[in-house]
């Protein structure tokens, strides 16, 4: 080899390997189990392991990859399985969470793929169930997708830069995962110091609810309704507006309203939730939390209160108890926390205790 080609064949090395610096590979993950008393579920008491109630079970990839002039490449995959019995969350669907490919750059980021609502995205961080870290917490049903129990499949998402604490975005979704039609919706967020507040908005067309399942309803707008029948919507429109507010510096205050609407082939009608919270942080590991929600659909009325007690035993594990007791009241409603369906009562007390690693 001559002397130019030898030293062609070294730069040609040092650009690869400079390359190769320039982008990583994460693996990551977080496990969750404990023991949970349900007073009345579907007509009795149990007492069993959970998962994923302080956190989701999940692990993910996530990779990154600098471009130059301010752009990088990124991907993230993401599953969600069952620690208990080892089981994928969506039968069939190894990346259940997430999926996606983008490009980040000084305009924004713009991903690609199987991605999380809005609602998950956003207005998640302003609920009780957030704060709480208590999945029992989540509104009945996931009608308004605060969970990330609901993705888009075949989504274009974008989020913009932070501009002096705005940031917007929007994301459409084509036909796919539990809607025969599309999904459209945006945000706007601004975080300043103490003050987080944020407003979402998101349209799916066809999506299907399973009211059998979470509120044990046998018939629903017209549709009669069974364990193997789940509600087919025209569409479902959400709305979330929510904030947080740091009082002092171990308190902090939250509250959420949350909208559903539900519009059927002949009648349509809407959910509306209210949270609101506070947490107390002791010391930097350990937080106490009280919260009350109230939520409404036609005449049927839940309200709901919900405690707990965080304590971190390192920054990778944390231990928590929590008690949640739903009251409801109107024709013929029951007691119907998530996921865990109706009571055969207007009552549910649930007390959970919880370990969750992350890694």
């Amino acid at each position: 080899m001559n002397k130019k080609g030898w030293l062609a064949g070294c730069g040609f090395v040092l650009c690869s390997l400079a390359h190769a610096q320039s982008s990583s590979l994460t693996l990551w993950g977080q496990v969750d189990s404990g023991l949970t008393y349900i007073s009345n579920k579907k007509g009795g008491s149990t007492i069993g392991t959970a998962s994923g109630i302080g956190s989701p079970t999940r692990w993910g990839l996530q990779g990154k990859e600098d471009l130059g002039q301010h752009y990088t490449a990124l991907f993230a995959l993401e599953s969600g399985f069952n620690i208990n019995t080892g089981t994928l969350i969506k039968p069939n669907t190894l990346f259940d969470r997430q999926a996606y490919v983008g490009i980040d750059s000084p305009y924004g980021a713009l991903t690609l793929g199987r991605q999380s609502d809005l609602m998950d995205d956003v207005a998640i961080r302003y609920s009780n169930a957030f704060w709480n870290r208590n999945l029992y917490a989540f509104h009945a049903g996931n009608l308004d997708s605060l969970t990330n129990g609901y993705q888009i499949e075949n989504a274009v998402k974008y989020k913009s830069p932070n501009m002096a604490g705005f940031r917007v975005g929007g994301m459409y979704g084509f036909a796919g995962s539990d809607a025969t039609g599309h999904t459209a919706g945006g945000f706007a967020t601004y975080d300043n110091g103490p003050l987080s507040a944020g407003v979402t908005y998101m349209t799916t067309k066809r999506r299907t609810l399973d009211m059998y399942t979470y509120f044990g309803f046998t018939s629903f707008l017209g549709q009669t309704l069974s364990s193997s029948k789940t509600f087919q919507s025209d569409e479902v429109n959400n709305l979330g507006i929510g904030l947080t507010y740091q009082l002092t510096e171990p308190l902090l205050v939250n509250a959420l309203f949350t909208r559903t609407d539900i519009k059927g082939a002949s009648a349509s009608t809407h959910v509306d939730n209210q949270d609101v919270g506070l947490l107390y942080r002791f010391t930097p590991a350990e937080a106490v939390t009280l919260n009350y929600t109230y939520s409404r659909m036609a005449s049927d009325h839940w309200n709901t209160i919900e405690a707990g007690n965080l304590y971190s035993l390192s920054k990778r594990t944390q231990i928590q108890v929590t008690l949640t007791y739903q009251k409801a009241s109107g024709n013929g409603a029951t007691a119907a926390t998530y996921p865990n369906g109706n009571s055969s009562s207007q009552s549910q007390l649930l007390a959970h205790v919880g370990v969750t690693h992350s890694f």
